[in-house]
């Protein structure tokens, strides 16, 4: 007698899940390199060799921009997210010769002016995210030479739209020695604010030094003063793609979308998954690329 129960039950979390989409049109190739565009706040991000092609929530194009930084030989933005006015923040890596490299953020206006350039030293963000402040958090590293040397340093930063400095937190001490819990990744996202708490992926995506095994991902979130919340080992098959307006985490696989239960701390089916890649949240709606197609599609989260 069980056995209907759970499939009525498993057909209805399905229906559920699939009211009352919408989908928008972007009028481009979302995937030139085969990498997964960012979205952020119905801003889409796409990373076309060494520049990004930014759509506006609409669809229509906006601009396509390279970051210009000062004496460097090549720049190159490995992340991306919208301000509510429309703003990018770029994080870059670049290099200018003799092996020197270094990292930055750089800023656009709607027009994809680049409105500002400022280097973080030897601290290269990797993830960018702006909060209600129109202020930058990121994340970032300082590479295999800092780790090697045991020089700890701050991976979750803030700083004003001028390049100040507001804050530094979580020690890289504060994890395991090895691997390092953040490296460089282009496209997709692993830091969003919402609701007032700062959410961050660690070991999902980062590369790995010589002899390094991966290790389970983990989510760590934050208050908007850094302070670390609460941190939770999210597993090794499964990364967050979503992080809801109301602080639910979800992902998807091939045939389901799974949402992270914290009290239980694994990731359990909430309903049958569209066809396409999970991109992030709006609000409390998943936004899917559909696959094979320039559309993205909102689908109201169910819990």
């Amino acid at each position: 007698m069980r056995l209907p129960f759970l499939v009525l039950a498993a057909t209805l979390c399905d229906a559920a899940f699939a009211a009352e989409p919408r989908e928008v049109y972007y009028q481009g190739f979302l995937v030139p390199q085969s990498i997964t565009p960012t979205f952020d706040k119905g801003y889409l991000f796409v990373y076309n060799f060494d520049k990004i092609d930014a759509y506006a929530p609409d669809g229509s194009p906006l601009y396509s921009v390279a970051a210009e930084v000062p004496n460097a030989k090549t720049a190159h933005v490995q992340n991306a997210a919208a301000d509510t006015d429309g703003t990018m923040a770029g994080a870059v890596a670049y290099y200018s010769g003799a092996r020197k490299r270094g990292g930055g953020i750089a800023l656009f206006d709607r027009s994809g002016k680049q409105t500002r350039f400022f280097d973080t030293g030897r601290y290269w963000p990797t993830q960018v995210c702006f909060a209600p402040d129109h202020s930058i958090w990121t994340l970032g590293w300082q590479g295999f030479e800092g780790s090697r040397k045991n020089d700890d340093y701050f991976i979750l930063r803030n700083y004003s739209q001028e390049g100040l400095e507001l804050g530094a937190f979580l020690a890289r001490s504060s994890f395991d020695p090895e691997p390092d819990p953040v490296g460089p990744i282009t496209g997709l996202w692993q830091l969003r604010i919402m609701n007032g708490r700062i959410g961050a992926l660690f070991y999902g995506s980062s590369i790995l030094g010589p002899r390094q095994k991966s290790r389970p991902a983990q989510w760590i979130e934050a208050d908007l003063h850094g302070k670390v919340l609460e941190r939770w080992e999210v597993g090794a098959e499964w990364a967050p793609e979503a992080f809801t307006q109301s602080g639910a985490l979800y992902t998807h696989s091939a045939d389901a979308v799974l949402m992270f239960d914290r009290s239980t701390k694994a990731w359990r089916r909430v309903a049958g998954a569209p066809a396409g890649f999970l991109l992030g949240a709006d609000g409390d709606s998943l936004v899917f690329e559909v696959r094979g197609t320039s559309r993205l599609r909102w689908v109201p989260a169910s819990q």
